[in-house]
């Protein structure tokens, strides 16, 4: 956490980063886009509570209900890499590539589930919205949809949409993930 940050020169990885443990399992239920939908309404102790604001019927029924599968960790950028908004879904995929080959660090695209839980769980612990609306920012996942549209997610009204992507809009990015 203290090396330096592979995309912000000058910033340390705990800067730019965060690192969570995605669950294969919460209170005996599978990790799911959609049972975390539920989880965040009604946090543990002193968290922050949030909802859905959108969760578009295509990516509920495609990936809603698909689990992590295992517990591990993900390190991810809390923010969209520099250089790629506004970019079409192919170069967006290719700068994350691209970076992965540059610095040797096994960078990818984020699942759906993967940054929902991120964004999410960062949300409930400390109040702060991450990919949010000054600038609006969306960020792109390898997941697709049934139209093979891929699955961003941003904040709108102070909650988490989770909706499609087939065109460049409110300044959509990608964000760097790493699973250990």
């Amino acid at each position: 956490m203290h090396s330096p940050c592979p995309f912000w020169a000058g910033k340390q990885v705990q800067d730019t980063h965060l690192l969570v443990l995605i669950p294969e399992r919460v209170a005996g239920k599978a990790m799911t886009l959609d049972y975390l939908g539920e989880l965040i309404q009604s946090p543990q102790g002193d968290g922050y509570r949030t909802k859905y604001h959108f969760y578009w019927d295509d990516v509920r029924q495609a990936i809603g209900s698909q689990g992590s599968g295992s517990s591990y960790w993900v390190l991810m950028t809390r923010d969209v890499l520099p250089g790629g908004r506004w970019k079409i879904y192919e170069n967006q995929c290719k700068l994350v590539s691209d970076h992965a080959a540059r610095t040797g660090l096994d960078y990818r695209l984020p699942s759906a589930l993967d940054a929902s839980v991120v964004m999410l769980l960062h949300h409930v612990k400390s109040g702060e919205r991450l990919y949010g609306d000054n600038p609006w920012t969306w960020t792109r996942y390898r997941d697709k949809n049934k139209y093979g549209w891929p699955v961003a997610v941003g904040v709108l009204c102070g909650d988490l949409d989770i909706d499609y992507s087939s065109f460049v809009s409110y300044g959509s990015g990608v964000a760097g993930l790493r699973k250990f």
